[in-house]
């Protein structure tokens, strides 16, 4: 009987795989938008989701001549958090608080905009939270601030870390604590990221049939060396193939379970995307009692075998300090990939059920290193305005 089970449980994934792949065809060739693109609602469950603009765009309208050069440290500590919420976050939940007190400025989890559901093991969270401490320290160098991390510096949990700034010594930076890097390419960074903070962009169109230059893809990856964090492309069409369908079994997944839905169903209602209200309402209803798992599913398997490759950010280890450094290393990518001309995607459906996850892992090798973050990248006509932000006020506390 058991033989049997693992048969059929074979020939259904071979012949969901096979829907997949047509229905990823028949998805590319159609421009229009119909069904829930048609509300704006786009790449369901994955990285940074993204609704059509309808909020504030000030926060992405920062200007560094504003930089207090004669404040004080709390003041430029402050002015720093204004780069550090453009970081892209998990379902664009943006789940950052920070305290500034003298020169140091402390990291916290907002866990009032956790996922329980999407990420119950707050990965996704604390990669969220190193996307934002990247763009912190990327702009305390750009200003001629030197920084020194800690992270996971105390008992509390939410805790990500400590920044202390100094003054005069632009390219210092060092890590200490359970997140401790070492000497590694994050103290060296490419000064054109600072201009690349407000203007990156998700890139969720179908990609051109354009190879990215090798230099220009060895210059991603060597931004992201780490003494435990890595950066692998994946550029096989055979092994993106297989990526896809994971990809697409885990949207399958995801969205067959009601729960998941509901409170991806709360956070559209809430309208964290910058839809109008009744936009909000009305995603918010057609998530929760829509099961639209397999028509993300065609989208998302196509999006992967359009693209040129993919990447997977990769740790040592599986714990917080790396998770955060993983959030780092993505955003440095997507930075870099920025200044380069490249569009960067998450897709991380297959990271997101733990069966999957580990199938991916196999896949890639080395299976003591652990998968943290997946996203494509390549060339898009146009660029995708802005995400909606939470201004710095809001999210700076006592």
């Amino acid at each position: 009987m058991g033989d049997s089970t693992r048969t059929n449980e074979s020939e259904r994934r071979e012949r969901e795989t096979e829907r997949d792949r047509k229905g990823g065809s028949r998805a590319e060739s159609q421009p229009g938008k119909t069904g829930l693109d048609a509300l704006g609602i786009d790449a369901l469950g994955k990285f940074s989701l993204r609704r059509r603009w309808v909020g504030s765009e000030r926060p992405w309208r920062v200007s560094a001549a504003a930089f207090p050069e004669e404040g004080t440290p709390v003041e430029q500590a402050q002015f720093l958090v204004r780069y550090a919420v453009l970081a892209p976050s998990s379902h664009n939940t943006q789940p950052w608080l920070f305290n500034v007190s003298g020169d140091e400025i402390r990291l916290f989890a907002d866990t009032d905009r956790w996922l329980t559901v999407a990420d119950p093991d707050k990965r996704e969270l604390y990669l969220s939270l190193g996307a934002a401490l990247e763009n912190l320290l990327v702009a305390a160098e750009h200003f001629g601030l030197g920084h020194d991390v800690r992270y996971l510096p105390g008992s509390d949990s939410n805790h990500a870390a400590t920044v202390r700034l100094s003054s005069g010594d632009g390219d210092s930076s060092r890590a200490s604590g359970s997140g401790k890097s070492g000497a590694s390419a994050s103290q060296h960074r490419d000064s054109r990221l600072f201009e690349a903070i407000p203007r990156r962009r998700t890139g969720r169109g179908q990609y051109q049939e354009r190879t990215i230059p090798r230099e220009d893809l060895g210059a991603i990856r060597d931004s992201c060396v780490e003494d435990d964090v890595t950066l692998q492309f994946v550029a096989d069409p055979q092994k993106l193939g297989t990526v896809a369908d994971l990809t697409a079994r885990a949207d399958r997944r995801q969205f067959a379970d009601p729960a998941y839905r509901r409170e991806l169903g709360r956070w559209i209602g809430r309208g964290a995307f910058g839809d109008s209200w009744p936009g909000a309402k009305m995603g918010k209803l057609l998530v929760t009692y829509l099961n639209v798992g397999r028509r993300q599913a065609r989208k998302d398997a196509a999006s992967i075998r359009n693209a040129p490759l993919v990447a997977v950010v990769r740790t040592k280890s599986d714990g917080r300090g790396a998770q955060i450094r993983a959030g780092q290393v993505f955003e440095r990518a997507s930075l870099l990939a920025t200044v380069l001309g490249v569009q960067t995607h998450p897709m991380s459906a297959a990271l997101e059920v733990p069966s999957i996850r580990r199938e991916l892992t196999d896949l890639l090798g080395r299976p003591e290193w652990s998968s943290q973050h997946l996203f494509r990248l390549g060339y898009a006509e146009g660029v995708s305005g802005p995400s909606p932000r939470r201004r710095a006020e809001a999210v700076l506390v006592e």
